[in-house]
């Protein structure tokens, strides 16, 4: 690209006249047509406008630039084809000198077309799109700016810049297009750093094209202390400027030593926040100067530092303004499930280079991936080689991976140009643990991990309120390229949840989902943080979109949580809980025995580690307390901590031995800590009273050894309360005739059931029944579930002749399902408890076996005293 800020320009943007399909009219420019009334499923539009140059252009040579243009151009003036251009994340430029007339009107005639979509020569998986289709749909025509340049003088190109943030050195490298008119004698190369008052602070006279100066003492950039410069280079001849062109750019480095992060040699860690780009007003990932600014601060106010843009190249302002605003940025280049064809090798060394070109020089920008969970059939080692080389010559003080999610997991390379390993777990909350430690490998050269993208928790959207005004936005109609309403019902919500007439308003689902999201988030960067190897996350993700309610802003970009809150488990240091370790003797050997850390009997003691994960710490002092459900402090205690006794990341700072009461019902408490009050936690815990046996009253019908050991009865005793393991003809005769009975399904069985994650994509409903009364809850589902959480769920509404009285139920937070996971059943004329929670635990680092699962054994005496009391 041709730069020179002295140089004439004439913009493009506003009005052009579309033809596109049998429709045609005005559009306008930068814009997409999608939003402008013309149909999404065409493929080719037609673009004409008429202007007329200034008559003083005579002479000059005329460029015609555009920004961006989805996906192929082919663009002709007055009647003459002047070239085509494909790809859609990178400006480009035609000289159109020998067809334009100066002082009279041209005509500019494009033929766009845009990937993907029926008859498309661009199918999705042939370019690189990136996700924007599968978010939503692709997007057609010029969506960015569109300009005429005037270049009277010589003009430069820009090269590389790389700036060493130890030395000052600033290594830079331009070339000069004097548009085939050679200076009678050379002309005079001026290069000038500029501080960010316009101050020279380091200058040459350059003598070839490239050239190297240095700044004395830089100032670094970070989030921190976003501290800028600006390269400018001037062609000068006979003591007048010529040519003039600037580049931004910053003193800063992100590094990997061993398994931790430094950025500017200074211990880090990247908390991260997923951005699709998604738009629903301009369907492009574009967006207004202000709210770029906006949505940066909103997500440095909960407690993020970096944006990851996943899988799409945004317009050069955002860059800019993250610069300016000390924004950390992941860039993914846009490769996701792509297939290796001959186009493809071709194409994507092309658009790469441009990419980099574009965009390396912008300090925020500290981590490159190459694409995102790609198989083997989708980026080959030659394919990533040739494009980790593009990346790692043309970036300098950053960190780059091939293959965001690593090929390990997704059929990919089994070996990778990765600085980091990069994971996506996107687990059941009592998985995580096991997984982190089932891709961890002791014996390999370490390196930090990075999630680059994970912890995604979906909740509920208020139809009611998108839909203000009577008008229901166009994008929740939207799939994406391979959604359908299988994978997520976004667009039936309404219809589906009429039908279930569930005693919850919208604005009750909203709060509960919320609510429960916030707990799940909460777990998982606490364990995160615990583990002294990964050095940086990003989160799953910014903005509800119209296949996801996973962001912490929602449809209307509001912040969906307290950002104080939210920072006390996403921060620069954060306090966090464990519990002891143990192991069990079984069957002559040892066993892991984890440990429940959020429910205790009353009168025992309770083993907390509490530890602060931090990248650096003063010291100061820490102050902890027990809190009962009145506020009042039943314990508590201090001591000093001292940066000395700190080894940094991850280190335990105090062990408490709490001695707890003796309790009569069961409570929900809360152990608070802080240090000096600038960092601090909180976790809620569940105290319950010293359990009865909960076979007291109870026949156990176990065939299958589910409760630890087989039982058979002779005969059921009608008044006793039967605990089945198995749904048979037995239990369910003894059942209709009036028998009292509590299935225990935890997978597969009789009673219809069916997969589902616990924690993930479902809002987990706590209906009005008995049950609930003596056992504490805020009216969600939280921690004390974490030894229950099955990965079944029951599916009673084909059960035509048993009456259904919901306890726990399941709402699908994508399809709008439901299902049960605790549910009452008269049959005939008895009564069923059915569940599918598993009280024996036993799945991911649940404890095994009910004996060491306070919550479960209280809950399961509930149901017996529960049935007890009813004929």
């Amino acid at each position: 690209m041709l730069e020179n800020i002295h140089s004439q320009r004439l913009s493009l943007d506003g009005t052009w006249q579309i033809e596109i399909g049998d429709q045609s009219g005005a559009i306008t420019v930068p814009g997409v047509w999608e939003t402008q009334g013309y149909p999404h499923d065409a493929v080719t539009a037609l673009y004409t406008r008429s202007v007329e140059l200034p008559s003083d252009w005579v002479g000059a040579r005329v460029f015609l630039r555009f920004e961006a243009v989805s996906y192929r151009v082919e663009v002709s003036v007055n009647g003459q084809i002047v070239g085509t251009h494909d790809g859609m994340w990178t400006p480009f430029e035609f000289d159109v000198t020998g067809v334009v007339h100066a002082g009279a009107t041209n005509t500019i005639t494009l033929t766009v077309t845009k990937p993907g979509g029926e008859g498309s020569p661009f199918p999705y998986r042939d370019v690189l799109v990136g996700f924007v289709p599968y978010v939503a749909r692709t997007f057609g025509g010029l969506w960015q700016t569109v300009t005429l340049i005037a270049q009277r003088a010589p003009a430069f190109r820009m090269g590389n810049i790389q700036a060493d943030w130890r030395t000052g050195e600033v290594r830079a490298s331009a070339a000069l297009d004097y548009f085939g008119e050679q200076p009678a004698k050379p002309d005079r190369w001026q290069v000038d750093v500029l501080d960010a008052n316009g101050v020279p602070v380091a200058s040459l006279e350059a003598a070839s094209d490239e050239f190297t100066l240095t700044v004395p003492h830089p100032a670094l950039w970070s989030p921190e202390t976003p501290t800028l410069y600006d390269l400018r280079l001037r062609l000068i001849r006979d003591g007048a400027v010529l040519a003039e062109t600037r580049r931004r750019f910053g003193f800063r480095s992100l590094r990997a030593q061993g398994e931790a992060l430094l950025l500017n040699d200074q211990p880090y860690g990247v908390r991260g926040i997923l951005s699709w780009g998604w738009n629903p007003h301009t369907l492009a990932p574009v967006a207004t100067d202000d709210e770029i600014r906006d949505e940066f601060r909103r997500v440095r106010a909960l407690g993020f530092n970096l944006v990851k843009l996943c899988l799409f190249v945004p317009p050069e302002r955002l860059f800019e303004i993250a610069d300016e605003e000390g924004m950390l940025l992941w860039l993914e280049l846009p490769m996701w499930w792509q297939r290796i064809n001959d186009y493809l090798r071709g194409q994507a060394p092309l658009e790469y280079r441009d990419i980099l070109r574009r965009v390396h020089h912008h300090p925020s920008i500290v981590i490159y991936s190459l694409g995102c969970e790609l198989g083997i059939d989708m980026a080959d080692a030659a394919l990533l080689g040739e494009l980790n080389a593009i990346v790692r010559g043309g970036t300098t003080g950053v960190l780059a991976c091939d293959n965001s999610g690593s090929g390990e997991a997704y059929a990919g390379l089994d070996f990778d140009f990765a600085d980091f390993s990069d994971y996506h777990f996107y687990s059941d909350l009592h998985y995580f643990a096991p997984l982190l430690k089932h891709f961890y490998r002791e014996w390999q050269q370490p390196r930090p991990w990075i999630f680059g993208e994970y912890c995604d928790s979906d909740d509920y959207r208020d139809p009611a309120e998108l839909n203000a005004g009577g008008e229901r936005p166009a994008w929740r109609d939207l799939l994406g390229v391979e959604g359908n309403t299988g994978r997520w019902a976004y667009s039936e919500q309404e219809t589906r949840m009429a039908a279930h007439a569930l005693p919850f308003s919208d604005a009750q689902l909203v709060t509960i989902s919320r609510r429960e999201s916030f707990l799940k988030r909460k777990f998982i960067l606490e364990r995160t943080r615990a583990t002294g190897y990964v050095g940086g996350y990003v989160l799953t993700g910014l903005r509800d979109t119209p296949i996801s309610t996973s962001g912490v802003f929602d449809d209307l970009g509001r912040s969906k949580f307290d950002p104080d809150a939210f920072r006390r488990f996403n921060d620069e240091s954060v306090l966090l809980l464990e519990g002891r370790r143990a192991r069990q003797w079984v069957n002559g050997g040892d066993r892991p025995a984890p440990v429940d850390l959020f429910n205790y009997v009353g009168g025992t003691t309770a083993s907390f580690r509490l530890l602060l994960a931090h990248t650096s710490f003063a010291g100061g002092e820490l102050r902890w307390r027990l809190v009962r459900p009145d506020g009042s402090s039943a314990l508590m205690g201090s001591s000093s901590i001292t940066a000395g006794s700190l080894h940094g990341r991850v280190s335990e700072i105090a062990a408490l031995d709490l001695a707890l009461p003796h309790i009569e019902a069961a409570q929900m408490w809360q152990l608070e800590a802080d240090l000096d009050g600038d960092v601090a936690n909180t976790w809620r815990l569940w105290l319950y009273p010293t359990p009865q046996q909960w076979g007291e009253g109870v026949t156990a019908y176990d065939p299958v050894g589910a409760f630890g050991g087989t039982f058979p009865p002779a005969a059921f005793l009608p008044d006793e309360v039967i605990l089945a393991s198995v749904w048979t003809p037995q239990v369910e005769a003894f059942v209709r005739g009036g028998g009292r009975a509590i299935l225990l399904q935890t997978g597969d069985g009789a009673f219809p059931a069916q997969p589902v994650p616990f924690w993930r994509e479902s809002i987990k409903l706590i209906e009005d029944h008995p049950l609930w009364h003596g056992f504490p809850h805020a009216g969600h589902v939280d921690l004390q579930f974490y030894h229950l959480a099955a990965d079944h769920a029951l599916d009673t509404t084909s059960l035509a002749d048993a009456r259904r009285v919901p306890i726990l139920t399941r709402l699908d937070a994508r399809l709008f399902t439901l299902l049960d996971y605790l549910v009452e059943l008269e049959m005939g004329s008895g009564r069923l408890i059915a569940s599918s929670l598993r009280f024996w635990g036993g799945a991911g680092d649940q404890v095994t076996g009910i004996q060491h699962s306070p919550a479960a054994l209280f809950l399961l005496r509930q149901i017996v005293d529960y049935l007890s009391t009813r004929q």
